[in-house]
């Protein structure tokens, strides 16, 4: 497997940031996914100065933004998001279980109003 291009992580970046899947950018910059997964994961490594404009302007970037990160900046956003995703999973994890609670203790008052 080969190692995503640093474009194609950035993309990845901004579209995960603004909440974006593949599918958004591709109605919006009109560009199929699988090309829009093929440049994140790095099997189009330089995609054309088209499509990369369709991409800027479906992520509401500009190009030199765009193409401008440096690898340390990058690596450090990318464990900020990864680190939202792992505390918002344990806060639905949380409130699936405080949910789990509540059935149990309304099946339990359920009961007690029946036992009466």
């Amino acid at each position: 497997m080969r190692k995503a291009s640093l474009i194609g992580k950035r993309i990845k970046l901004l579209r995960l940031e603004r909440g974006l899947n593949q599918g958004d950018i591709e109605k919006v910059a009109g560009i199929c996914r699988s090309h829009i997964s093929n440049i994140e994961s790095g099997k189009i490594g330089n995609p054309g100065l088209y499509t990369l404009e369709r991409i800027a302007k479906a992520l509401k970037v500009s190009i030199s933004y765009l193409l401008h990160f440096d690898e340390k900046s990058l690596k450090r956003r990318v464990l900020e998001i990864e680190k939202r995703k792992i505390e918002k999973k344990r806060r639905v994890g949380l409130l699936e279980q405080k949910e789990r609670e509540i059935k149990k203790l309304q099946k339990e008052l359920r009961k007690l109003k029946k036992s009466k």
